[in-house]
């Protein structure tokens, strides 16, 4: 509270000189076209074509598609066909035109993956337990945390935007109509990941942010702005992750439990509009503007009308095994 008492001393007096600015957002009321494009390394090309609306236009809200639209898609500067799929490195332009609301284009480079693997793996055991069964060979039941350092190699003589996303898994797959409480069963969860323990992660917040305390909305999405052209090394933190084991026959393959990490290249364009959600959603300028102390946010766009996004990514993963780990412990 004594930190809010402050912030309105400071910001009263601008919020009276303002009173009498003219608010001019720029913006036209005549509807243009929208594009929306995330262009994967690997995979056709999809480009979904609207336009935009007003508050009080009721027909553009419920309907806002564009019936005569025509979609072109350039690669290295040539015409592409239904059949192009990009590949790292592309550059790819994407032009579309309608008789009635004009045309909008956007450009964008299909960022290369960049490698990613652990160097270290350290597990720490909160609880463990096995119980007698006249039915069962194997069975257990283990709380853990995890430490993980992954490293990636940053590529030279460019800017690169990552995002990394996590997730765990059992191989091979539960067929489909699996009953959990049939033998054998094993389960494996990764537990939470801890944003706090990896300071990359929180590199988009700012001062107002720290200062006011409201920084603990981390997110996975970073840049190579402090590691540019060299490796660095991510130390991710999973608490209460969790395996079950029960099992009438010694199957060394309920053991195979992994992490998989996906380490996502992605355009600028993706960078700057996930930092654009984070702070409409989540940061002070967002929250000040919400109560007249800043300026509104305007929603990124890199499309010539100022409506949508076009991004582009590729992927990179590196799959750890708990397999040796879950199988010392039981």
């Amino acid at each position: 509270m004594e930190i809010l008492k402050h912030g309105f001393i400071v910001f009263l007096p601008l919020v009276f000189i303002g009173c009498t600015e003219t608010f001019d957002p720029g913006i036209s009321s005549e509807p243009v076209l929208c594009l929306n494009s995330l262009i994967t390394a690997g995979e056709p090309v999809s480009v979904k074509v609207s336009r935009t609306w007003t508050y009080n236009d009721v027909n553009g809200q419920e309907n806002h598609s564009v019936d005569d639209a025509v979609v072109l898609v350039y690669a290295n500067g040539e015409l592409c066909d239904a059949e192009y799929i990009p590949r790292e490195g592309d550059e790819i332009r994407i032009l579309a035109q309608s008789r009635k609301y004009g045309s909008a284009e956007a450009t964008v480079k299909v960022p290369e993956a960049v490698p990613v693997y652990a160097v270290d793996f350290v597990p720490e055991v909160l609880s463990k337990s096995t119980w007698e069964n006249p039915r069962l060979v194997m069975t257990g039941r283990m709380s853990f945390n995890m430490r993980v350092a992954l490293r990636i190699d940053d590529s030279k003589d460019t800017d690169n935007y990552f995002r990394l996303d996590v997730s765990g898994r059992l191989t091979p797959d539960e067929p489909d109509g699996y009953v959990a409480s049939h033998y054998p069963y094993s389960y494996y969860t990764p537990g939470e990941f801890d944003y706090n323990t990896e300071p990359i992660f929180k590199e988009h917040v700012g001062v107002f942010e720290s200062v006011m305390g409201d920084d603990s909305d981390a997110f996975m999405v970073f840049s190579d702005r402090q590691f540019a052209g060299k490796s660095y090394t991510l130390n991710l933190v999973f608490n209460k992750a969790g395996f079950y084991i029960a099992s009438p026959v010694y199957d060394e393959s309920l053991y195979n439990a992994e992490i998989v990490f996906t380490l996502t290249s992605v355009s600028r364009s993706y960078y700057d509009r996930a930092l654009y959600v984070w702070q409409r959603d989540n940061g002070i300028i967002g929250d000040l503007g919400d109560f007249g102390f800043a300026e509104p946010l305007a929603a990124y766009s890199n499309v010539s009308t100022g409506a949508g996004v076009v991004a582009a990514r590729s992927f990179s993963t590196y799959t750890l095994s708990l397999k040796d780990f879950l199988k010392s412990q039981f």
